[in-house]
């Protein structure tokens, strides 16, 4: 915190500092996060797992009923020179968790929220650079910015989250919005002790665009992202969530068939990646709106064993009322089949933010308190039934939703990949045809003061996990568990 203290103090001597010709305004903005939160049966990619099997696998009972309170803050700070050039930076504070984690008595800054100790866990969230090309419309954005792939009906499988390129917006005529950007999703900074890079050519690169038409009654987006990945991405340690989105089986090696046995493949290929998409929305039959996404997306290479292709669609049909707007939502995504020499059939993800109103298996609504948040639509099948905005007295609102999902996976692939192979997915990420859950959530919003909201959040998952599906290497079957979540989220916007 004395950090970023340091640093908004010396922003504002500069900015007190600069002349009438090169003035500085400088505006500060934010959000400050709380989450009271309890759960059971919610633990990554350990979650359903029954208390006993995930004792016996780890030796722990996290399993079992938890509570833990979640602070974070986000804070922005934008410098404008003009209407056409300014600059944004946006730090994070958190996410930590009130007492801890505690590693003993030498109260080190890593230990959070501890006693006696302090949070060391800032970070850059956005830094980007935005202007206008002189004498014309057409914006440039360059940094580290959040990017959101067009959406309609349930949020972005695809891509929901900070990203490093150039954005370039242009209005063509009064109906038309082209948007063209570059992200560079992963590079090969990794140096060895001799000053060479350790994962030689290693980056991914996309290319994408964006039409956005909107019309009196309609609006319609289609948009492409075409890349290339280089043969040893997948071996980028920091490459967080987008490599897995993009290989077969949530990031595993490669994989080729050697005399009937499956072996690892030394040999990487580079990769052409690619997606197709359009979504839009009509309110022509206002007060009733339609809405609808879909995009075919696949990767390219020389070993057919790596390679993944697939598919997704969503509807969304929602009417506003004086009181309340009923929604239902429907999505499929196509999954695995039982084949792993062909690859995987499931969609290509980056990082996304699939909402279909699941928020506690699917996106949740702060990403902050304890959730599997599957920001990926890849494998399910679903509809979700919604009654969203209740509102009977004044401040107060109500959202509540019954979604029903199922894999589109085959059902042998979880043993194939995790005892014939030697991976590691789970029904937290992996759903199978003979694997459903429905999820209830109520949420209550109350709107404290105009910049202070409480959201009271409620979900219980019910599962019906198939335990001949999900074996261990000995061949005796799992036993999974209900799962549910009660949070209590304050959240301050400045």
């Amino acid at each position: 915190m004395k950090k970023l203290l340091t640093l908004l103090l010396a922003a504002g001597m500069t900015v007190s500092a600069a002349n009438g010709a090169s003035a500085v305004e400088l505006k500060v903005s934010g959000l400050y996060d709380f989450a009271f939160s309890g759960s059971e049966g919610l633990n990554g990619s350990n979650s359903f797992m029954d208390a006993s099997d995930y004792r016996a696998l780890t030796g722990r009972n996290y399993n079992e009923r938890h509570f833990d309170v979640y602070q974070r803050l986000r804070l922005g700070m934008e410098f404008v020179m003009s209407e056409q050039l300014s600059a944004f930076y946006q730090a994070q504070i958190g996410t930590f968790v009130w007492g801890g984690p505690y590693r003993g008595a030498s109260k080190a800054e890593a230990d959070g929220g501890a006693l006696a100790t302090r949070s060391a866990n800032i970070v850059t969230r956005l830094a980007y650079l935005d202007w206008y090309v002189p004498q014309t419309r057409i914006h440039v954005r360059m940094g580290q910015q959040s990017i959101l792939l067009p959406n309609y009906a349930a949020g972005s499988p695809i891509l929901d989250d900070p990203a490093t390129g150039v954005v370039i917006a242009a209005p063509i005529g009064e109906d038309l919005k082209l948007s063209l950007f570059w992200l560079r999703a992963i590079a090969d900074p990794l140096k060895t002790a001799t000053g060479e890079y350790e994962y030689d050519d290693a980056d991914v690169d996309l290319f994408g665009f964006t039409a956005d038409m909107k019309f009196r009654a309609f609006r319609l987006t289609p948009w492409a992202i075409v890349g290339h990945g280089g043969k040893n991405f997948d071996s980028v340690r920091s490459s967080g969530p987008t490599a897995p989105g993009i290989l077969p089986f949530n990031g595993m090696d490669r994989l080729r068939w050697d005399n009937g046995a499956l072996i690892v493949d030394p040999s990487g290929s580079g990769s052409t990646i690619w997606f197709a998409g359009i979504g839009g929305e009509t309110r022509i039959f206002d007060p009733f709106k339609l809405a609808f996404d879909f995009y075919y997306s696949a990767t390219d290479n020389a070993h057919s064993s790596t390679e993944r292709d697939g598919w997704y669609v969503a509807a969304r049909a929602e009417y506003d009322t004086m009181w309340c707007a009923p929604a239902l939502v429907g999505w499929y995504a196509s999954g695995d089949d039982s084949k792993v020499t062909n690859g995987s059939e499931q969609p290509l993800t980056l990082s996304g933010g699939f909402d279909p109103g699941a928020r506690a298996y699917f996106n949740g609504r702060y990403s902050i308190a304890n959730t599997i948040d599957r920001g990926d639509a890849g494998g399910t099948w679903g509809v979700s039934a919604q009654l969203n905005e209740l509102n009977f007295i004044a401040d107060l609102s109500h959202d509540l939703s019954v979604t029903y999902f199922r894999g589109t996976n085959s059902s042998n692939m979880p043993n194939i990949i995790n005892n014939v192979y030697g991976g590691g997915v789970t029904p937290a990420d992996y759903l199978t045809t003979k694997d459903h859950i429905v999820e209830v959530d109520f949420n209550t919003t109350y709107n404290i003061y105009k910049n202070l909201i409480a959201v009271l959040e409620l979900s219980y998952l019910f599962q019906d996990i198939s335990s001949s599906v999900w074996r261990d290497a000995d061949g005796d079957s799992r036993s999974f568990s209900d799962a549910w979540r009660a949070a209590l989220n304050f959240r301050y916007k400045f």
